[in-house]
């Protein structure tokens, strides 16, 4: 038994290898990621927005800050996150921000929404340190198992986002979904098998199935795009700006 895994150990890090040095190697890579899909359609659909932020940008909820770099004509990018994340700028609630009024242009708030217990508290606060015309750009999941538990609370539709934006006096712009039902079907499939029980698996057969889904997401994600993302999304991106002053 220990050959065989011998063996698979060295398959998967030989295809690997080799992958990493053909042309294209690194975007044929990603696909071995069992969240790729999920990231890459909402990096995509946030990328084609990135016109909507301008001056001082706010990143509520920003972790280790993955989206900073789509930024980088904005002003001044603050991220603020609850400690001990060392890699915030200022540490705060997202439902009781240490910010004065008005102070941003810009809010980005990527996959935080789901995890807050009064979502429309959050709302309230990116209406207040908002500048009059100033821009949210919010995304949340709508389909996607429990994670961060047991700080995960809600899933949102379209028509949920909208509803609290609204509600905080926010206009809606924009809800976009990232994906169709194909992308999230094969999405729900690779995370699920990946990361349910993986303590049970040793580290070889957890980089075998991540080997064998990589098709089956790029399969799902092509087919997806070919019929113009129908169905269920995985997430939705909301663009709202708050009113100029009257």
């Amino acid at each position: 038994m220990n050959w065989i895994r011998r063996v698979l150990v060295q398959i998967c890090q030989t295809t690997g290898a080799i992958v990493r040095r053909l042309p294209g190697g690194m975007w044929v890579l990603g696909w071995f990621d069992p969240l790729h899909v999920a990231r890459r359609c909402l990096r995509r659909e946030l990328k084609k927005r990135v016109h909507y932020a301008r001056g001082w940008l706010l990143d509520l909820g920003c972790g280790p800050q993955p989206y900073r770099d789509m930024f980088n004509h904005v002003d001044r990018y603050i991220g603020v996150d609850l400690p001990p994340n060392s890699q915030a700028d200022l540490y705060g609630d997202a439902m009781a921000l240490p910010v004065q009024d008005g102070v941003f242009h810009t809010v980005l708030c990527n996959q935080v929404l789901e995890h807050v217990t009064e979502p429309s508290k959050l709302m309230e606060e990116v209406a207040r340190v908002l500048r009059p015309g100033g821009f949210l750009l919010l995304s949340t999941p709508q389909t996607w198992g429990l994670h961060m538990e047991p700080h995960d609370f809600y899933r949102y539709t379209e028509y949920g986002l909208r509803y609290l934006a609204e509600k905080s006096g926010l206009d809606v712009t924009e809800v976009i979904p990232t994906c169709g039902l194909l992308a999230t079907m094969v999405q729900r499939i690779a995370d699920t098998v990946v990361y349910t029980h993986p303590q049970e698996r040793t580290q070889w057969l957890q980089k075998l199935l991540t080997l064998l889904l990589a098709p089956v997401l790029m399969i799902g994600y092509g087919l997806d795009k070919l019929f113009g993302k129908r169905g269920d999304p995985l997430d939705h991106v909301l663009i709202a700006r708050k009113p100029d002053d009257s």
